[in-house]
């Protein structure tokens, strides 16, 4: 070649260079795929600076795998693998957590409500113990379905899995407890009017 640029050295090269510790030929292998590989983690995160961090995390897995690469030949495309694989765990990972905090919203926000509810009942002088004495007088796995449904905002599912019963007996023990309730309600009402 005569006064054009100078020959590209092929990954495979760079890739034995690196395996045997020159970090001048990893740092050419980063340079080269750097871009493709931010694209990929800024498609999966829509954020620069996640991206970026990813960025980082790919080339670092990919830097201390690379004795494990059968063929030096195929590194972009071994690169975009791990590239692919770390930014869909990570989205996931992202995504629980969002979900998580949504569901710690939704609780504190059902206690908030439960809390003025019982404000409420007390200021108001409304006939009958507090609910929470009428659920300590609930048979025990009657009182767990109900704390794990309407306390905790578990599904039938989760309950399910949680307690290892069936969805139909879920069922029955939420329809039983709050018939109890509404019965006891009833009758502590009856007592303090007579």
């Amino acid at each position: 070649m005569s006064g054009g640029e100078p020959e590209r050295t092929p990954d495979q090269e760079l890739v034995s260079r690196s395996v045997r510790g020159d970090l001048a030929a990893f740092e050419e292998l980063i340079a080269r795929y750097q871009q493709a590989v931010f694209n990929i983690a800024y498609y999966k995160s829509r954020n620069c600076f996640d991206a970026e961090d990813l960025t980082q995390d790919v080339f670092l897995a990919a830097y201390q795998g690379l004795s494990t690469l059968k063929s030096p030949e195929n590194f972009g495309g071994w690169l975009f693998g791990i590239a692919y694989n770390r930014c869909h765990k990570w989205y996931h990972r992202e995504r629980n957590k969002i979900v998580k905090i949504q569901e710690l919203q939704q609780r504190v926000a059902q206690e908030q409500r439960l809390a003025r509810r019982a404000a409420l009942r007390g200021a108001s002088g409304d006939e009958g113990p507090p609910l929470s004495d009428m659920m300590l007088r609930l048979p025990p796995e009657i009182r767990t379905v109900l704390k794990l449904k309407y306390l905790d905002g578990l599904s039938y599912q989760q309950i399910e899995e949680r307690l290892g019963i069936a969805s139909h007996r879920i069922d029955y023990l939420i329809r039983k407890g709050k018939k109890l309730i509404r019965q006891r309600w009833g009758e502590a009402g009856e007592e303090e009017s007579s």
